[in-house]
């Protein structure tokens, strides 16, 4: 077996792994949604909402972020990259009890990373730049 063939057939089988756990977070995600669903079902049927509606939040943002993971292992695509750490900061300034000056870096964190999704790789918010 020469060097190219061999390189090609590790290229296939990293990326038949890739595609196997990316279903593999698909369907956790889906399942554990369900569950999500039926819990919040069982939150407003019990008056709970107002309680439990941090921990929905939190678990619902998890799997936002997961579902982009699994994307991201599918499609190779940098922005994506972008948009899980803009979700996962996202995800801290709310469901954690943080201190205002945290709040404030994490926005400074997200404009910083929104500005180089769009004018450092591609823009598909704002218009181009001239």
């Amino acid at each position: 077996m020469n060097l190219k063939s061999f390189e090609q057939v590790f290229t296939q089988t990293v990326k038949f792994f890739e595609w196997l756990l990316a279903g593999i977070i698909i369907v956790a995600v889906i399942a554990e949604g369900t569950m999500l669903v039926h819990d919040l079902f069982s939150y407003i049927m019990e008056g709970e909402i107002m309680e439990k509606f941090q921990d929905f939040l939190a678990h619902a943002l998890l799997y936002i972020i997961g579902l982009e993971v699994a994307l991201m292992l599918i499609k190779h695509d940098m922005t994506l990259v972008m948009d899980i750490i803009i979700f996962a900061i996202a995800r801290k300034m709310i469901i954690l009890n943080v201190h205002m000056w945290e709040i404030l870096v994490g926005i400074l964190a997200i404009f910083i990373l929104y500005y180089l999704k769009c004018y450092g790789l591609s823009c598909r918010f704002f218009p181009n730049r001239p």
